[in-house]
């Protein structure tokens, strides 16, 4: 049986529009699993993790593979380390946030004032940058706890303007998703701003990935 170039052309557009269909659907279903593991508050941290597992196959060329399956497997591999990670979160953001309430209350030309607005302000963005790397480390490499957020934190120092690059461009989607319908949030926000972030973590960690200078006790 001969099979027509044209036939082909079909075949194959076809193959990639329900492929484009498949990866569409499994990114709006690993938004609406966070939303849903969410909604108890304290497993936040644990979907986090699972929604990071979740897209970090298309920022190594793969497709996820059984996304609900896996996505609760996820959520009991990585809640412990997830866990603290969002408590340093809560412990550095809370105190970048009293700091910035008592330095409003101070003299603005004081060298002291100066220096705290400083600190604070350097306190803030090494914790941005920290889960830059943090969450995709966790989700790929998962090294031990210690050897974990000391290996992000020196990628957070040593690549900051990369860090900081991905850092903007993941608050496009969430600052979109202020003004756009309730349902882009349901569907699209959660997800793509976990892709960005993977993706830009990734592209510095699997430089380390084969060598392990960084991921020595």
């Amino acid at each position: 049986m001969i099979v027509s170039d044209r036939d082909r052309s079909h075949k194959s557009w076809r193959a990639d529009w329900l492929e484009r269909f498949r990866t569409l659907t499994t990114f709006i279903l690993l938004n609406l699993l966070w939303l849903f593991g969410a909604m108890l508050i304290v497993t936040i941290p644990a979907v986090t993790a699972a929604l990071f597992a979740g897209v970090a196959p298309w920022t190594q060329g793969r497709d996820p593979d059984k996304p609900v399956a896996t996505f609760w497997a996820n959520m009991g591999r990585f809640w412990r380390k997830a866990t603290v990670l969002t408590l340093i979160n809560l412990g550095v953001g809370l105190l970048v946030m009293l700091n910035g309430l008592i330095l409003r209350q101070m003299d603005q030309g004081q060298l002291l004032t100066l220096v705290s607005t400083s600190v604070t302000i350097l306190a803030a963005i090494v914790l941005l940058l920290l889960n830059v790397y943090a969450w995709p480390l966790l989700v790929t490499v998962d090294p031990p706890l210690r050897i974990w957020l000391r290996t992000a934190v020196k990628l957070a120092l040593s690549h900051p303007l990369w860090g900081g690059a991905v850092v903007l461009i993941a608050a496009i989607p969430v600052t979109l998703g202020l003004f756009l319908p309730g349902f882009v949030r349901l569907t699209f926000v959660f997800a793509a701003t976990a892709l960005i972030i993977q993706w830009g973590g990734w592209r510095v960690i699997r430089r380390y990935a084969v060598e392990d200078d960084l991921l020595q006790p």
